[in-house]
């Protein structure tokens, strides 16, 4: 949580946090930690990532496109609801 006073917007951007995750809207993206073992090994590697990911797109759209439908759906969280909570009576 964050206090008001600190916060001057608040931007709705999908897969923002990518490759992590943002609770009940997309998973962590473990495939991208495994990959990433390698790509930041070297300066090479992080120069070809960044290339690719970062300064070679246009913005986060493009980004979203360019991991494909088929990350999208395997980072689409199943419904695991909470069930209700009984705080009982204090007396």
């Amino acid at each position: 949580m964050v206090p008001g006073v600190i916060v001057d917007a608040v931007v709705e951007e999908p897969y923002g946090a990518h490759p992590s995750f943002v609770q009940g809207y997309y998973d962590r993206d473990n495939d991208f930690y495994v990959k990433w073992e390698n790509i930041g090994r070297t300066e090479e590697g992080m120069k070809a990532y960044l290339d690719e990911w970062v300064y070679g797109l246009e913005g986060r759209k493009e980004y979203v496109e360019k991991l494909g439908r088929s990350v999208r759906e395997r980072l689409a969280p199943e419904p695991f609801p909470s069930p209700a909570v009984n705080y009982g009576l204090y007396r």
